[in-house]
């Protein structure tokens, strides 16, 4: 299977998660996602910024769950995702899961399909034309930095 998913890349353009947050449809890089699971019980967190949603257990380990739907300003109720895209970080400090309300499919998307977005941009770093629909690609590493920055801010001393 893996194989399969490495030649299809290789052929039709880098791989991409498809989710869905508050209504409004995302993109992950493939290769910075570690798995897609259901969210367990949510602990929500005293103090914590919006966009935490809390943390739950996820193969025996901590997760933060990451609202994007809060971080980005979007319309909607937090904490109603029934999934969450944990993230694969570079450094392994801490978990952390995208809470999406759905997670539509793994797709290969040509390069030539993805416009880039300046850095100003924030959380996301492109996107994509998918069949007539904008849809933006997020940027984890961008997206980790947040989160830890804002974890980091909750917990100094006032």
């Amino acid at each position: 299977m893996h194989e399969r998913v490495e030649s299809l890349a290789a052929s039709e353009g880098r791989l991409f998660v498809l989710l869905q947050v508050r209504g409004e449809p995302f993109a992950l890089p493939s290769a910075q996602v570690r798995a897609v699971s259901p969210v367990g019980r949510i602990t929500r967190i005293p103090h914590a910024p919006r966009e935490v949603g809390g943390v739950t257990n996820w193969r025996g380990k901590v997760l933060t769950l990451y609202d994007l739907g809060e971080a980005l300003g979007l319309p909607g109720k937090s904490g109603l995702a029934p999934y969450t895209v944990v993230l694969a970080p570079e450094k392994e400090d801490f978990d952390v899961g995208v809470m999406a309300e759905q997670v539509r499919e793994v797709r290969a998307i040509p390069d030539e399909a993805l416009e880039p977005l300046s850095s100003a941009r924030g959380l996301c770093h492109g996107i994509i034309d998918l069949e007539g629909l904008p849809v933006m690609v997020l940027d984890p590493k961008t997206l980790l930095d947040r989160l830890a920055m804002a974890v980091l801010s909750a917990s100094s001393p006032r």
